[in-house]
């Protein structure tokens, strides 16, 4: 032990002092490359980079103390390109999902660095730890006709390099039994040596951004996805077809089962089984008709639910049949907008290239290098990629996507977006079909962004309300408007605020912009957002609910106080109910998000409590009972919020939806006293044209106990505000 805890304590060498002794030339197994090059390379490196034909974590307990060295001193990654057959073990390991890994590594490890005891006798458990803990990356690399076959270690400190190359994978039979040979070169030790390491690094920088023609090059959870990875028996080499059908699953080409649908150009093709011409979803063709009689460019205002995305993508399908070939690009605000974009994609027979989940500018640019490539080889009639709206509005994307020579279709869902800045004053103008998409196209409080969307894709050439659609593509709904009442504390912290925007009431007066003015209506509508009577009024309502009724439910949380989420998740645990929030944390990982809507889909979680996070995007059709905690002043907001609850599923017998609406408003008391100002009757009114949207296409709003009294509420204390 003091020898080890004297290496502890002794101060870092440096990789020249680390390397320095060693020789230039290794064979394994007599040559003690361990002790010489291995472990006072690791010990002593800030970044350590390696490409291996073969992998295995059992290799760890071989190099462990320059490993452990390595990862208590270093803060890089370890990282590691490999092929994609692994070990059965680590096969099992890297095809689970991260939560697997997770309970993998804590069985031993908890969150503590791994020791060289450790990674000597834990590997598999240490393997789960690395990955779990992004201490060790992992890439897969594919070829189409050959074996992906180097075996290199590149090391680096600040002032120094050194490469390790030569015959041993990065196995333990590798490493200790076989019969191998290494090359040492150090960039001090002259220029030959220099030009190896370089020569090696720039393959490897190369690799690491995705590969070439000759290579491809996965994240680790891409290649899982893709089922391009496999596990690796000593006994069963891959032939060329099976490197052939990896290398297809890696581009997502069809697999090669025989030369003729090989060679069979990739092509959109509409499913058979969609309707769009007659029935519930006739407006999908009537949308159809109505862009390509704008000349394909214009914008389709369509209800949440209403099959925006399928309506896009028989435009594209069709456009398609017309023309030689067809690139289109949809772009979408949110990650898991993307990913339900691309599960909707394939249904028409193309696998989209998500260009999200890639990587950064260098990944891109391979994939967009690669689709252009499919088509002009003839090998694709149609390349689809998805992307999010701050990627569109990089210059290194448009750059590469304008110098593609195909004809290019942009479908932007949520367009609304787009609005801003970023896009509106440099817009990819080489797009020759353009399509935007949303309920609600109109910015709020910004006429010049709604004019730039406009100048840019066109005007509105097809609108299907959420009025037309409900009944039809979309479940009718019950609305239920709860009144709750603030505390004394909340009240004296509301008339607090109110007093401080009286003293400001000039500049809304002269409609001067005031920074300071904003933040005191902000906090003051916070007030309302986040009453605490609303946690009691939920639980009454939860309380009068059968809990055996009480199913694919949804409670929608303030997304401008985490507190509020948090107290409606201590309620239902309080009444032992079946929950999980589903916020950005959650949607941040598609595997996790996709188990949580599963057990929700199937009844086995009975609420989801969110914030924004369901407002675009995430499709879940069994939500049939919602309960609106806050409301912002957004309309769209509103609007989408509701259009996503409407949508029907047979699956569970939905026959409507209910919502459940509490509904805060200014404290009343002081309107004896004095007319409440200009900004809170705005607020009233604000909730006043909520609720009245919400009831007047409800199927209660006229019931003796509907939604039409609590309008006439409203209604009533609106007038009773205005002063004199």
């Amino acid at each position: 032990m003091p020898v080890q805890e004297s290496r502890r304590n002794a101060p870092p060498q440096t990789l020249k002092d680390a390397l320095s002794p060693a020789d230039s030339l290794y064979v394994l197994p007599k040559d003690p490359l361990f002790s010489h090059v291995l472990v006072p390379a690791l010990g002593s490196s800030t970044s350590v980079d390696i490409m291996m034909g073969y992998f295995a974590s059992s290799s760890f307990a071989a190099v462990a103390p320059g490993l452990a060295t390595f990862l208590r001193n270093a803060r890089a990654p370890l990282r590691v390109v490999v092929s994609p057959f692994l070990t059965d073990t680590d096969f099992d390991a890297v095809t689970q999902d991260e939560s697997y890994l997770a309970d993998l590594a804590r069985q031993l490890l908890v969150d503590e660095t791994p020791t060289e005891q450790d990674l000597a006798r834990h590997t598999l458990e240490c393997f789960a730890w690395l990955l779990v803990q992004g201490r060790l990356v992992l890439k897969i690399a594919v070829m189409r006709h050959a074996l992906f076959h180097p075996k290199v270690w590149l090391f680096r400190d600040a002032d120094s390099s050194a490469a390790l190359h030569g015959s041993t994978n990065l196995t333990k039979s590798g490493l200790v039994l076989n019969r191998e040979q290494l090359t040492l070169s150090r960039d001090w030790t002259g220029e030959e040596s220099t030009y190896a390491i370089i020569r090696l690094r720039t393959e490897f920088d190369d690799l690491w951004a995705g590969g070439d023609d000759d290579c491809c090059v996965l994240d680790l959870p891409e290649a899982v996805a893709r089922n391009v990875v496999e596990t690796y028996k000593t006994d069963t080499m891959p032939d060329e077809a099976r490197l052939q059908t990896l290398w297809n699953r890696a581009h997502k080409l069809p697999e090669p089962v025989a030369r003729e649908e090989f060679s069979r150009p990739a092509a959109m093709s509409i499913p058979s089984h969609l309707n769009y011409e007659s029935g519930d979803f006739a407006h999908q063709g009537e949308a159809v008709r109505a862009w390509e009689a704008a000349g394909r460019r214009g914008i389709l205002e369509m209800a949440t639910g209403s099959g925006k995305t399928i309506t896009a993508m028989i435009c594209a399908a069709r456009l398609q049949d017309q023309r030689n070939g067809l690139i289109v690009v949809v772009s979408a605000p949110y990650r898991p907008l993307i990913e339900q974009w691309c599960d909707e994609i394939r249904q028409f027979g193309v696998d989209p290239v998500n260009l999200t989940a890639v990587g950064g500018p260098r990944a891109r640019a391979r994939e967009i290098a690669q689709a252009g490539r499919r088509m002009r080889t003839g090998l694709s009639r149609a390349e689809v990629l998805v992307l999010s709206n701050d990627t569109l509005c990089t210059d290194d994307f448009n750059q590469r996507m304008g110098a593609l020579s195909a004809e290019k279709l942009l479908v932007a869902d949520e367009c609304h977006n787009l609005g801003a800045d970023s896009f509106a004053t440099n817009p990819p103008e080489y797009f020759d079909y353009r399509m935007g998409l949303s309920a609600t196209p109109e910015r709020q409080y910004d006429d010049a962004g709604t004019q730039a969307l406009r100048a840019y894709f066109g005007d509105t050439c097809f609108t299907f309300t959420l009025e037309q659609a409900i009944g039809n593509c979309l479940t009718e709904y019950d609305y239920h408007v709860h009144f709750v009442e603030l505390s004394p504390s909340e009240m004296e912290e509301w008339n607090d605020l109110t007093r401080q925007i009286g003293t400001q009431a000039w500049r809304l007066e002269a409609k001067a912009d005031s920074p300071y003015l904003d933040n005191l209506l902000r906090r003051r509508r916070l007030v309302l957002e986040t009453a605490s009577s609303k946690i009691d009024a939920l639980a009454s309502l939860i309380d009068a609910q059968n809990p055996r009724d009480l199913r694919h439910a949804l409670i929608y949380a303030t997304d401008k106080d985490p507190e509020q989420l948090e107290a409606v998740n201590g309620l239902l645990s309080a009444r032992r109910l079946l929950f999980h929030q589903l916020t950005q944390d959650e949607t941040a990982s598609r595997p996790r998000t996709n188990r949580i809507l599963s057990s929700f889909q199937e009844g086995v979680i009975q609420i989801l409590t969110a914030k924004r996070v369901l407002d675009e995007g995430v499709n879940i059709p069994q939500i049939r009972l919602a309960y609106l905690l806050a409301s912002t002043t957004v309309r769209r907001q509103w609007v989408q919020r509701r259009g996503r609850l409407l949508r029907t599923c047979s699956v569970i017998g939905k026959t409507h939806a209910d919502i459940h609406d509490l509904v805060v408003l200014p404290p009343l008391a002081t309107v004896s006293d004095q007319p409440l100002d200009r900004d809170a009757r705005r607020l009233v009114r604000s909730e006043l044209d909520r609720v009245w949207e919400f009831a007047r296409l409800s199927r209660n709003g006229p019931a003796p106990d509907g939604p039409y009294r609590a309008v006439e509420h409203l209604q009533k204390l609106a007038n009773d505000m205005e002063p004199g």
